[in-house]
């Protein structure tokens, strides 16, 4: 419910059903297959507005395996009539609580209908984003307390700063190289360095992964890629080392790929001025924030923030590192990878709930502990708070350089007592512990299908894919268009065929079709129908229209292919269209 496509759902819901329960579990994943976490959704039809606004809707976390709850099926009347009174009890249960309530087995949250549309509704934009329902589920009582003691002094990130993508090359083998592999192709120092403000040439090193970050500066001297930047064409470049390298890109296809092809010059990357904070994209259980004190460039697997005061900089960089952030991005994030690890957009990244003005007292104590810890260590949240359970947790074992930190964010800015920065604490290690572990809770033989390892296949092809799929195009090139129209597409039952028809173009599917404007308006919505989507933005520009259909139609092309040269050796269908799925959400 919280991933991209989830918000579609929920305004589904909200505006066509009364929600009566939404259930997770805290321990255990209900699908094997599935690499997305799933929750239960009860639902009752309803077409009185005022009665589903007046509903209440309970999230439901459950603490004990399923199993606790419900007995498993049973053929025998006996035991099936004890598992259907077992499912009464636990309906029972959840609709008499209209309050937060709390107990060894499980937390019921209920929230009213209509505030769950407010909270995902955009008045500016006059239509429903979405918002994550899953901190309902999983937000301890101290998350709450957080907002109520800073509803004056917590604004959204984008509020202060800027937040942007870092470089997407398309071909990352084609840019980034060593120094090694620099020297070895003689590539001239113009296009892999730059002067610094001295005057001296340095490396355009860049930092490819989170991976590659020990402390909170990151240092240039522990990053082993540099990125090319060559802002000249061919006729200018003839005569260098670099011109060969290029013919050799082009020999590789690297021209050909959908990102790289965009570009008036393929291999031209736009120079950027680095910005001073980085957040990443993918988390695990450590806070992975770190200055980029000497302007490093960056992948797009991590975001770039910039303040739009300067001297917000510092105190940004201080609270983004903080406890408190740690346990906000929990539920900013998107915990559907079903590995245990936890995913920001760029859009998660600018809702981040943020100081909006740190006083100059503040400012003051942060440079202080900046000095006495210039550049600390970033480990494991268990290991920064020498914990492996909320139980294990106590002020005293915490790193000293965190601890340090979050006295200023939690006491001095937010105003929490030392038992409910206790609590903040013993939080974060349950969420994340909790997260990683229900990652766990299928075990490797659920992911061995006919002797294949699945998880495998599906991660390979994923990676071959690269970073140019179905929903960067349709992101980049289609909903930056102002006059688009919206097609509803239909579920595909038989072979899809374009057919040119009494009255115009028609796209077909057994007795399903949509009739087109164009032969190229129907190719274009074939490759959507194909994607799983139930509906899609269509250009009305028609010269645009015909412009970037070549382009999509080599993207998925070039996509189906990888896929099938993965997947054509495999003789069971169903294990096929298993794969298939479990592509299909990560391709767009």
């Amino acid at each position: 419910m919280d991933v991209d496509y989830g918000k579609g759902l929920q305004e589904l819901f909200l505006n066509n059903y009364k929600i009566i329960a939404i259930i997770e579990s805290k321990v255990e994943r209900w699908f094997e297959a599935a690499d997305v976490n799933t929750c239960i959704v009860i639902l009752e039809k309803c077409k009185d507005e005022k009665e589903r606004n007046e509903n209440l809707v309970r999230f439901v976390y459950l603490f004990k395996p399923l199993r606790h709850f419900i007995p498993p099926a049973h053929d025998m009347w006996e035991k099936q009539k004890q598992r259907l009174d077992a499912i009464e009890n636990l309906i029972k249960t959840i609709l008499y609580h209209n309050n937060f309530y709390q107990n060894d087995e499980l937390r019921i949250y209920p929230k009213k209908q209509s505030e769950l549309w407010r909270e995902g509704f955009d008045t500016e934009g006059n239509k429903y984003t979405g918002s994550k329902w899953g901190k309902y589920l999983r937000a301890p009582e101290i998350f709450f307390k957080i907002l109520e003691k800073g509803k004056d002094k917590l604004v959204p990130l984008k509020e202060i700063a800027d937040v942007r993508f870092g470089i997407k090359t398309g071909a990352n083998e084609f840019f980034y190289l060593t120094e090694e592999e620099i020297e070895e192709k003689g590539i001239e120092k113009e296009f892999w360095m730059h002067k610094d403000e001295d005057g001296e040439w340095i490396p355009n090193k860049v930092i490819v992964s989170p991976r590659e970050v020990n402390s909170v500066v990151i240092n240039p001297e522990d990053l082993s890629k540099v990125v090319l930047f060559i802002n000249k064409g061919k006729e200018k470049l003839k005569n260098k080392k670099i011109f060969s390298y290029i013919r050799h890109g082009e020999r590789k296809g690297f021209n050909k790929r959908p990102t790289c092809s965009s570009r008036k010059m393929w291999y031209e990357l736009e120079y950027r001025e680095p910005w001073p904070i980085l957040h990443p994209m993918i988390h695990h259980d450590r806070q992975t924030v770190v200055s980029n004190k000497y302007g490093i460039q960056v992948d797009h697997n991590l975001f770039e923030i910039k303040p739009k005061r300067k001297r917000d900089t510092l105190p940004l960089l201080c609270f983004l590192l903080s406890t408190v952030s740690m346990l906000f991005k929990e539920f900013g994030g998107r915990v559907n990878l079903g590995e245990g690890a936890l995913k920001t957009e760029g859009i998660d990244v600018e809702k981040l709930p943020i100081v909006i003005k740190f006083p100059k007292e503040i400012r003051q104590k942060l440079r202080k502990l900046a000095k006495k810890y210039p550049s600390p260590e970033i480990q494991s949240i268990f290991e920064d708070l020498k914990a492996n359970a909320p139980e294990d947790v106590t002020l005293g074992k915490v790193n000293p350089a965190r601890r340090e930190l979050d006295k200023i964010i939690m006491d001095d800015i937010l105003g929490l007592t030392e038992d409910e920065q206790l609590e903040v604490y013993r939080a974060v290690v349950d969420l994340v512990k909790s997260r990683i572990e229900k990652a766990k809770s299928v075990d490797k033989k659920g992911k061995i299908k006919d002797g294949l390892d699945v998880e495998l296949l599906t991660r390979t092809i994923k990676e071959k894919l690269g970073d140019k799929l179905l929903g960067d195009f349709y992101s980049e090139k289609i909903l930056s268009q102002k006059n688009l129209k919206t097609v509803k597409l239909f579920h595909i039952a038989n072979e899809i065929n374009i057919k040119n028809e009494l009255f115009g173009w028609r796209i077909i599917s057994g007795k399903e079709y949509i009739d087109c404007q164009s032969e190229a308006e129907a190719e274009y919505l074939k490759i959507w129908l194909e994607s799983g989507l139930d509906e899609v933005k269509v250009p009305k520009d028609e010269s645009y229209f015909s412009k970037i259909l070549p382009e999509l139609k080599a993207l998925k092309e070039r996509i189906d292919q990888i896929i099938y040269d993965h997947i054509s050796s495999i003789t069971n269908q169903k294990l096929r269209s298993m794969i298939l799925q479990k592509l299909q959400g990560e391709l767009f």
